[in-house]
């Protein structure tokens, strides 16, 4: 569907709010390039060729950011589409935090999008939280088949696992940890990560996973049952020998349940031009919003 010049407007206004959101919070914007050399470490992007080479438009930040600031540690963010392989992409927002350890890595990503949702105003959300180790954990005794095991949670399909020479003991386990959705879960980072963020919307989804082949240990996923589809997800990664954390908020889908409205300004009659912006002036270096009118 065309987008009109209003749901641009629509989606600048929502990246000004993240943008500030995340300011506050200490993270710093990020640019990349449109166009990218292909390489395997990049995901997603539309591939194309040029003078005898490959490259890729508008691919993964994230990919990038792993590729870029190995050596780094740093708060960062960036706000920008991204495309999958066609002409049309879709526009994200999204945060990293690179180089940090202990629980912080775990829970500033996650209270960063509450807050960010917040802003927005809204409020009708919840937040899933996943644990790759606890899989990794659960199924440790049967190796062979981790592949099947994690395809069946990605495709949300557990009859895969249903087809597996392993016993009834442990596919009633899997079949537990598959289906488990609550505040407490007998996984101590996961229970303590609940608890230390203390947001009611916040819940322990052990099948929560997420398709990405980066992730390392702790995954979540923002929903909204108003909509039929994710408004963002993350978790953590590694870059290197650095632990790093982060997620990405999909900014069209958001726009869907916005309702926000533009900041109030200061009004200033043009009747007198030069005074009219002299007063302006005065306005927007106070940090006042402001429109000059006839």
């Amino acid at each position: 569907m065309k987008r009109t010049i209003e749901d641009y407007l629509r989606l600048a206004e929502i990246s000004n709010r993240l943008r500030n959101i995340f300011e506050l919070w200490g993270y710093r914007e990020v640019f990349f390039p449109a166009i990218e050399e292909y390489s395997g470490g990049i995901r997603k992007g539309t591939k194309f060729a040029y003078d005898n080479g490959f490259y890729l438009i508008n691919p993964d930040p994230t990919s990038r950011i792993i590729r870029e600031f190995a050596d780094s540690s740093m708060r960062l963010f960036y706000i920008t589409e991204v495309l999958n392989g066609g002409i049309r992409g879709e526009w994200q927002a999204g945060v990293e935090m690179i180089g940090f350890d202990g629980m912080e890595l775990s829970v500033e990503p996650i209270l960063v999008a509450i807050t960010a949702m917040e802003a927005l105003g809204i409020e009708e959300f919840y937040v899933d939280v996943g644990s790759l180790s606890a899989w990794k954990e659960a199924i440790s005794d049967i190796p062979e088949f981790q592949g099947v095991v994690f395809s069946a949670l990605t495709r949300r399909n557990f009859e895969l696992v249903e087809r597996l020479p392993i016993t009834g003991e442990k596919k009633d386990l899997l079949w537990d940890f598959f289906n488990f959705r609550g505040k407490e879960s007998g996984f101590e980072k996961l229970d303590r990560v609940v608890r230390l963020i203390g947001d009611e919307r916040v819940f322990i989804d052990l099948g929560t996973v997420r398709p990405l082949p980066y992730y390392t240990d702790l995954i979540f996923e923002i929903y909204s049952p108003k909509l039929g589809k994710p408004l963002g997800g993350g978790g953590e990664y590694s870059i290197g020998s650095k632990k790093a954390a982060g997620f990405y908020l999909d900014i069209g889908a958001i726009s869907k349940l916005y309702s926000g409205k533009e900041r109030q300004r200061a009004l200033v009659a043009a009747g007198d031009t030069c005074e009219a912006y002299r007063k302006a002036r005065k306005f927007v270096k106070l940090g006042i919003p402001v429109e000059v009118r006839r």
